[in-house]
């Protein structure tokens, strides 16, 4: 940091590679793959504290009554865009990523194909802020014949020794869009095994609705923040939705490797008027008929 007419200023470095984007600052190190497709590292006070990539994400586990519904086969084509999408290629001159450079802040910008039917994409931009804050924004526009979404938002994986989880919204217990009038706004605290609730067929549990603010840390303090100009969904456990999808008993799921934090915008409500038909009301599934965005930031904590 240098004192300019006795303001303190944060600096911070931007190198360009063959393969790499790098941003470095006085307490944190950034960078972005061209070959990975995304944000492959995110150091702060000297840790690393991604594991893997974070990825756009479409799709959450089904519950009992999702299953009795035929959700699954409904809405499939969002658990096979949330597995297997691509970074685009250069396409119109076009580089992905696209770095933008500008006063205090470096833009970041990945394109996304996904194997739907039509086809359909994502972007989604980084804002690198000078103190190593991060500003994510995730952009879905329309494509026409698709059908709703479970979930709009994204996927981070931790390792596991960040489990310590706090946030400003709903609970103390799990809140969605039609299950959240027995919430309570306040600041709660729990680890991310309390979130994975021990129903008889493993499945979709552990959201929080209308949270402000959420940070997942190790037994330190040490880890992430995640914060919202508005309001958004917050999940932490140890497995993705497929993990926990693919588990028919509590013995089946993995052993723990990850914390998996999901930050979304929407999730589709889980319905449950019975659970053998019943479909989730139409207020709250999730309309993908206009231009979907997701604006949230996050920040290391040392």
């Amino acid at each position: 940091a240098t004192r300019e007419n006795g303001v303190c200023r944060e600096r911070f470095q931007v190198i360009h590679g063959k393969h790499n984007i790098g941003v470095r600052g006085e307490h944190f190190e950034v960078l972005f793959s061209v070959l990975s497709g995304g944000l492959v590292s995110y150091r702060y006070g000297g840790r690393e504290l991604l594991a893997e990539v974070p990825m756009p994400n479409f799709w959450r586990a089904p519950t009992d009554n999702d299953r009795g519904n035929g959700m699954p086969a409904r809405y499939g084509q969002w658990k096979l865009a949330s597995l297997y999408m691509a970074a685009a290629g250069t396409e119109e001159g076009r580089k992905n990523p696209e770095v933008t450079e500008s006063e205090g802040v470096v833009e970041v910008k990945y394109r996304y194909h996904m194997p739907t039917v039509p086809a359909s994409g994502c972007e989604v931009c980084y804002y690198v802020q000078a103190d190593g804050a991060i500003g994510v924004k995730l952009t879905y526009e329309p494509v026409e014949g698709l059908s709703e979404m479970p979930e709009f938002g994204m996927l981070f994986k931790l390792n596991a020794d960040y489990d310590r989880v706090e946030w400003y919204g709903y609970g103390p217990q799990e809140t969605y869009a039609d299950r959240k009038e027995g919430g309570k706004l306040g600041i709660y605290r729990n680890r991310a095994a309390d979130n994975m609730a021990p129903y008889l067929v493993p499945q979709e549990c552990g959201n929080k609705t209308g949270v402000r603010w959420g940070k997942v840390t190790d037994g330190y303090g040490r880890g992430l923040m995640f914060a919202s100009p508005t309001e958004m969904n917050f999940s932490v456990l140890h497995y993705t939705p497929h993990e926990i999808e693919n588990a028919k008993h509590a013995y089946e799921l993995p052993e723990v490797h990850y914390t998996v934090v999901r930050i979304s915008s929407e999730q589709m409500g889980v319905g449950g008027d019975d659970s053998w038909g019943a479909r989730t009301h139409p207020e709250y599934l999730i309309n993908v008929s206009k231009k979907k965005e997701l604006w949230f930031f996050l920040k290391g904590l040392a």
